[in-house]
């Protein structure tokens, strides 16, 4: 298969230098112009690349707005942008308007060959995930404070260290928080800069826009802060979703309490709803609401499991109580371990590393074992590692 690649170079000396300098491998074709943003819907229309490097040392405001036209017109494209600006929130704006990633400038032989790398990775996964079909579980707190957060995250770290990919979507829009369980590193991007391009959406772009925590562990996270969320429609969560199927073997889905559109359509594509309650009274009477609103949307006992979190036998709200309130049962019941809860998500690490022998650890990875029925390895903490300790 022959691979495209067009370059728009912002001078005639850098064009001149480029294919001075670069010489294209078999089963490329590489064609250069002299331009800017302005010239890329012509480019693109001529050229039909399947890569185009766009050289803008300063971006503007304007600069963004043509992109963003011209991805919006011709899609399928993978747009790589050159600039002597590669900050975040340069990508972050490059990504709203349909770029999938910013490279630092100067525009080379090197650059090109970066660009061919992108390309490569994509077809891979495209090939890899195509015919793939991941599972999809979205869970939900009974009420604010039930542990779903943790246990979804954690459930994550664990699925991936068994060596499955997994996605955690954060679409607990006006108070996410779930990618500070894992990382304190920044995301490239968010679920609303995603819904913007769900028309563009792709494998290439979902892949530039998660937040990379660990091996096989990507993050989609919620936004900062609660802006422009109309742009995270029902039909634009179903294609995100729909997407990560393609991509990945797990594909976690952390939602807030409110009954929004957005939410109920995660609800609805899910293979299964974990339900996240605790042992107290109010826990208890949001839950038995809940359940109505479950079977009220038509979702049929087998979709919903309910987990009991944070279990302790010698509480007067018994597991019983629970499946008499809800009409649903346990499922699982992950055991109180408080102190090792709190020092985990305090220090933005999952449980199951920091104390892979606590009841807690146990009984995620027991979760992941029965979801995914692979061997998980213990993975030693920095400490151990210095001092050999098992």
């Amino acid at each position: 298969m022959t691979s495209r690649i067009s370059l728009i170079c912002a001078t005639p000396e850098t064009r001149e230098k480029v294919v001075r300098q670069f010489a294209s491998p078999p089963g490329v074709d590489i064609t250069v112009h002299v331009g800017g943003a302005r010239t890329l819907l012509s480019v693109m229309q001529k050229d039909q690349p399947d890569v185009l490097l766009l050289d803008l040392p300063g971006p503007d405001d304007t600069d963004f707005e043509l992109i963003d036209a011209a991805t919006q017109r011709i899609q399928g494209v993978l747009v790589l942008m050159v600039s002597n600006d590669a900050s975040m929130a340069t990508l972050k704006r490059a990504m709203r308007a349909g770029v999938r990633d910013v490279l630092a400038a100067p525009l080379s032989d090197e650059t090109v060959k970066v660009a061919l790398d992108y390309l490569r990775d994509a077809r891979a996964n495209t090939s890899r995930f195509g015919d793939s079909s991941g599972e999809v579980h979205a869970f939900i707190p009974a009420k604010g404070g039930c542990g779903a957060t943790f246990l979804a995250t954690n459930l994550a770290y664990v699925l991936a260290k068994s060596g499955r990919r997994v996605l955690l979507i954060d679409l607990n829009l006006y108070f996410g928080d779930a990618a500070t369980y894992l990382t304190d590193r920044k995301a490239p991007a968010n679920v609303v800069d995603v819904a913007r391009q769900a028309r563009r959406l792709d494998g290439a772009l979902l892949g530039a826009s998660v937040l990379k925590v660990r091996e096989n562990l990507n993050v989609l996270v919620a936004p900062d802060m609660p802006y422009q969320l109309e742009e995270v429609t029902a039909d634009n969560v179903a294609a995100i979703i729909a997407l990560a199927r393609t991509e990945y073997d797990f594909v976690l889905l952390d939602l807030g309490r409110a009954m929004d559109p957005p939410t109920v359509k995660a609800l609805d594509v899910a293979d299964r709803i974990v339900m996240v309650v605790e042992q107290s009274l109010p826990a208890l009477k949001d839950a038995r609401r809940m359940a109505q609103v479950f079977e009220g949307l038509g979702y049929g006992r087998d979709k919903v499991r309910m987990v009991l979190n944070c279990f302790a036998k010698s509480s007067l709200i018994r597991a019983e109580d629970v499946e008499k309130a809800t009409g649903l049962t346990v499922t699982r019941q992950i055991p109180d371990s408080d102190e090792a809860v709190r020092t985990a998500i305090n220090q933005g690490d999952p449980l199951p590393r920091l104390k892979p022998k606590d009841p807690v650890a146990k009984a995620l990875q027991q979760w992941a074992l029965d979801l995914s029925p692979v061997t998980v390895k213990p993975e030693k903490s920095w400490f151990a590692t210095l001092t050999g300790s098992h």
